[in-house]
Order: C-alpha cells, then structure tokens, then sequence
C-alpha cells in the first residue's frame, strides 16, 4: 500500500509473507495396487505423470506444488537422504509403531534397518565416489522429463544383480538416496495454490516405504485414504485409520477407487460403501469420514482418450444410477452443443466418463473442506488486520480531501504526535513485559501440576491398590494403559490457557484503552472504528495437543523370571522412566502452547502499534489547495477504497464459499 508510513509497511509485509506461506497440503494414502497413482494424476488433471505400473516407485514422496508462492510452474527438485535422516526414519518409526502394536511390530525394526543398509549399499555401487558427495544434497532441474523421473525415483534394476560385463543403465541412478521430490505446475483445475502428494503405500512388503508413508501423516493438510473397492477397508486400512484419528490430524475423506469392476455395478456399490462406512464407525466411534467412490481408469480416459479397460455401458448406468451425476451430465452437454460444430460421440462419452469416475466430486470436495477448515481462521485474521489498515487508509484519505476544500480545525504538530507515538510505544512495551510476565507464571503453575498429575497416576497405573504390579504378571509383554493420564492432561492444558487467554486479553484491553486516551487528547482527533485494538487472534487461540498422541517407549524387556528377584526395582525403575516420559510430553504441551500464544501476542500489538503510527502520520495540510493536490488527494482514497472494498469481497467472515464439481476437463 503505498500511501502506509514504513512500520505499517512492515507489518503489512508480514502479513502477506505468513498468507504465502498458507498453502494447504493433500496427500494420497492408502495400500498399495489400490490405484492411487492413476487417480492422482485425474485429480490433478496431469493425465500421465506418475507412472501407474507395477512398482515404479522407491521410497519417494512426490509433493505436485501447484500455484506455488515461488511462481515456480516447471521444471522439479530431487532432495537427497543424509546418515542422520535415514536414522531418524527407523527412530520415530519405533515411535509410530508403539501406538498401535501388533504381533509383526517385533521383527519390523530390524527389517526396516537391513533395508536402509540396502539402499545404501546400491547407492554406492551405482554412485561410486559421488555418493558421499551427494548424501544431503539436492538437483534443481528447469525441465523435467521421463527420464529424469525414471533416473530419480524409478526403481531400476539392483547392480548387484546385472551379469559381469552387462552395463546398467541410468534407471533408477538416484533412486535410492533420493528423498523427496517437489515438482511445479500452473494452478490449473484448483481454485488456490495447494500442494498434491503421492506417498508409497503402506501395507508394502518393502516395509520402508509403509514407514515413510506413516510419517508423512505429520506433515500434510488433508488426507484421501484410497481403498479398491474389491478390498475395501482390511486390516492394514483399519490400523491406519487409528493412527491417523490418534495423530488427531484433522481432515480425511475416503475414496474408494475402481468401482468400474465391480459385477453389478452401483448396486455392489452401494454394498461396499455401507460396509465401509459401518467398519469405520465400529473402529473409529463417533468420528465422521465421507465416503466417496468412483473410478481412475474412467477418468483416465477422459483425460487421454485411451478406451483401454472402459466399458460406456457401465459409465452410463453408473450415471443413470446417480441423478446429480446424470443432470451433471446432460448440462455438460448442452454447453458442448452451445459451442461451434456438432457435439462428437468421443466428446460426450469423455464428459460421461469424467462426471462417472468421481474425481471432479472429490477435487470439489477437498478444496471446499479445505477453505472452511482451520486454515479460515488464518485467513479471517489476516483479513482483519489488513482490512484494518485498508480502512484506516480510506479515512485517512477523505480527511485529507476535507483539508483540501474547507476550513478545519487546528491539527497536532508533528512534533506533538511524535512525541505521543513514542510515548505510546514506551506504554506498549511496559504493559507487555507484565503481560509477558504473568503468562510465565501461569505456564509454570501448569507445569507443577502437569508434573504431580503424572506422578500420581503413572504410580495408580504401575502399582495396583494391593501392592502388586501388572508388570510382574506373568508373559513376556505388559501393556499399560495411560488413557485416563492423558486426558486428564489434555484437560488441565486446555482450562490452563483458556485462563491464560483471558488474562491476556485484560491485558492488551487495557493498552487498547490507554491508547485511544492518549489520542483523544490530539487536536482535531476522530475516533474510528479501526484504531480499536483487533484482538481475534488471541480470541481464536487453541493449545496444540497432539504431543499427547506420542506413544511411551520405555525398554523394559525383562524376563518374567527375573523379575521375581527385583521386584520392588523392577516396578521402581518402570515407574521412573515413565513418569519421566510423560514430563516430558507435559513439557512440549507447555512450550508449544506458551510460545503459539506469546506469538499470536506479539502479532496483536504489532499490528495495534503500526495502526497507530498510521493515524498519527504526518500529513502536510498546510494549507496547498491546489487542483493538484486535491487530485492526488482523490487518488488516493480511490485506491484506498478500492483496496478496501477488494479485500471486503475476498475474505468478508460471512463471504459463501461454493466451489463446484467441474462439469468435465
């Protein structure tokens, strides 16, 4: 904006650098050979770019950037493994896997090992002297092309296996260092800039690439859990659906894919989507996740025309049998026929089989989830403060205008409203060190009675009222169970910050208040409703609790038979080294929460500081009526209104969202 004084000009740039960074993340999960690699590439409209054949992939996670902040729209990076990644990789697997344990877990750390070890000897034989070079490094490339993907993440042949004199070729160069790739498109069907992900599927007997999968649940937005509708929702989908609610990671919608096999059409269908929809209530409670279904191979070949594999018949009776679907279609249809020449039989079967394969429902689906989900209130914040300084500009700007053309009262002096911006800052900077202050007391008042809370209960659970102790029960494992602790920690974090949050929000009150005191004492002041302190960001304010979802790892692989010699040090060491574990977790909820909430602090008094350096700028009124001026003058409130108006249309509280279904590609 360019009539804002420089610190509004800095605030307003943080602004818009956090709003970059909001670029929401989808990743696609689920088993392997379920068609998850055909069904991104319709979701994303770029018909064949993962490669869909048996095996193609290594260990990769392949983020789509789309519409990136960067303006980045070709070209990829290859990110390679370094020593301590892949160690941290079967580290936090360890940790994953304690959550929900199952007779396999014994032996899958050592696998999974072996296979790093693998990977790395391949590397290094195909690599030769360059391999150390590269380990934690990366490839920019401006232009990507199938070869680069098959040298990077293809799985190749294994050297160790080529003939003596054969030469191996460039397939699969990379592959096994590489970690993660990040290729760039334009913004395409999306209505926002978001990022697509492609993980290996879990449920893989390369169990690396299950674990990558199972990690990367931390890192993305959005989750479309891909089941086959021949086998949907197994054993292996069950498990991953529990970590997933337990990692409380938000927002999942399941697809269940290649419904165009199925012998009776909609009517298996609807069988299976019932059948699924009950399993997850079963395992999962009261949690809701929709169930969408459909078919890649019909998109497919919406997008390519390969007729491969698709029956016509059956899309049009899947139409047929989903009225929505159906008027989708035929009003598709009629917008073919308003176009020049004839509507060809090969356009309309596309169109049929693009409504029928279900990827523009869920394409719809997704980013309407998306753009009502947690990120809105980042937006809603934003658009706050940024409408603030856009109103506070109008203002400005008209008062300039009535400078101009009539007689007004005295205005401040400069060096009065220097004076009263400083002595405003001094205030700000006194009230929130205090601020500052008692939000220390607060979080270390929690953190005593976090520590005796698990103190308490961690001994109820290692010691039974009797004196006995389920870890001398006889067996190899004891499972405790610490539910009860961690929701009881969970509640003490949360009625501790809603505390802390309205201590706060007296405290900023009452430099709001001060503030608009010391203003009213300026000659010819106005009071608007944009010099009010906007205080939503501390209003909006939740503890992040997902710590809690970290399960315990003590090693306490003791025969029970031993035990019996040391009982009583047995049950004391158990009860040590877990109590200290779940301090320790107690910790990350009180560090994590004090620094989100001094963060969302700092920001509020930012933006009330640099609103008020925007009222009390200096504006030269002394008196230079000319036509010049007053055109400038009217300049610049148009563009502030504009701006005003602009960002009322974009992100107004109360602005519908409705993002539709495309009617076909």
């Amino acid at each position: 904006m360019s009539t804002a004084n420089d610190e509004t000009r800095l605030f307003i740039s943080r602004i818009l650098r956090d709003l970059t960074g909001l670029k929401p993340g989808i990743a696609f999960v689920g088993q392997i050979k379920a068609g998850k690699s055909r069904l991104i590439n319709g979701f994303t409209g770029q018909a064949e770019f993962l490669p869909s054949d048996v095996n193609p992939w290594t260990t990769v996670i392949t983020d789509m950037h789309f519409g990136h902040p960067s303006e980045r729209v070709k070209g990829a990076e290859f990110h390679f493994f370094d020593n301590q990644q892949w160690q941290a990789l079967i580290a936090e697997g360890e940790e994953l896997r304690n959550m929900f344990p199952d007779d396999e877990d014994s032996y899958k750390r050592e696998m999974i090992e072996e296979q790093v070890e693998a990977m790395k000897t391949r590397a290094q034989l195909r690599l030769g002297r360059s391999y150390s070079e590269l380990l934690g490094q990366s490839h920019d490339l401006d232009v990507l092309t199938e070869g680069d993907l098959e040298r990077y993440v293809c799985a190749g042949d294994d050297p160790a296996d080529l003939a003596e004199g054969e030469t191996p070729t460039d397939r699969g160069l990379y592959s096994d260092i590489t970690r993660k790739a990040e290729v760039y498109f334009e913004l395409g069907h999306f209505p926002f800039p978001l990022t697509v992900t492609d993980t290996p599927g879990v449920n893989d007997p390369l169990l690396i690439r299950e674990e990558i999968s199972r990690q990367y649940l931390k890192e993305a937005d959005f989750f479309v859990v891909v089941l086959s509708a021949h086998q949907a929702l197994s054993r292996a989908d069950l498990k991953l659906f529990r970590l997933m609610q337990a990692l409380e990671l938000g927002q999942i919608v399941v697809f269940i894919n290649r419904v165009d096999e199925l012998g009776q059409g909609a009517e298996d269908a609807d069988k299976v989507r019932a059948d699924v929809q009950d399993g997850l209530t079963k395992a999962l409670g009261d949690a809701s996740v929709d169930v969408l279904m459909g078919s890649a191979q019909w998109a497919h070949y919406a997008l390519t025309g390969d007729e491969s594999g698709v029956d016509h018949n059956r899309v049009l009776a899947w139409l047929r049998a989903h009225p929505p679907l159906l008027k989708q279609y035929l009003e598709g249809v009629e917008e073919m026929k308003k176009g020049p020449g004839p509507v060809s039989r090969e356009g309309a079967l596309r169109l049929a089989a693009m409504i029928a394969s279900g990827l523009p429902e869920l394409r719809a689906h997704v980013t309407r989830s998306l753009a009502d989900g947690p990120r809105r209130e980042h937006l809603q914040i934003a658009w706050q403060h940024l409408n603030g300084f856009a109103q506070g500009e109008v203002e400005r700007s008209e008062a300039r205008l009535r400078v101009l053309k009539d007689e007004t009262p005295d205005q401040a002096e400069p060096d009065e409203r220097n004076e009263t911006l400083a002595s405003l800052r001094s205030m700000i900077a006194e009230k929130s060190a205090e601020i500052t202050q008692e939000l220390d007391d607060q979080f270390a008042m929690l953190r005593g009675v976090l520590d005796d809370t698990v103190a308490e209960m961690v001994t109820a659970g290692v010691r039974n009222p009797d004196g006995t102790s389920p870890l001398l029960a006889r067996g190899n494992a004891t499972e405790l169970d610490f539910t009860a602790l961690r929701e009881q920690m969970r509640k003490l974090i949360l009625d501790a910050t809603q505390i802390a949050r309205q201590q706060v929000l007296n405290g900023l009150y009452a430099i709001d208040m001060q503030s608009n005191a010391a203003l009213q004492t300026l000659p010819g002041w106005n009071e608007s409703a944009d010099s009010r302190m906007n205080t939503s960001a501390i209003r909006w304010f939740r503890p992040d609790t997902t710590a809690l979802t970290r399960g315990i790892t003590v090693e306490l692989r003791i025969s029970w038979l031993s035990r019996l010699f040391s009982r009583s040090s047995f049950v004391t060491r158990a009860e040590t080294l877990i109590t200290q574990e779940f301090e320790m977790i107690g910790d990350d909820l009180v560090d994590t929460a004090r620094t989100d909430l001094q963060d969302r602090i700092d920001t509020v008094l930012e933006h009330h500081l640099a609103l008020l350096a925007g009222h009390l700028e200096h504006v030269d009124a002394e008196g230079d009526e000319t036509t010049c001026a007053r055109s400038e003058a009217q300049r610049a409130f148009d563009r502030a209104r504009k701006i005003a108006d602009e960002l009322d249309a974009v992100f107004r509280p109360d602005r519908a969202i409705d993002i539709q279904p495309e009617a076909a590609e």
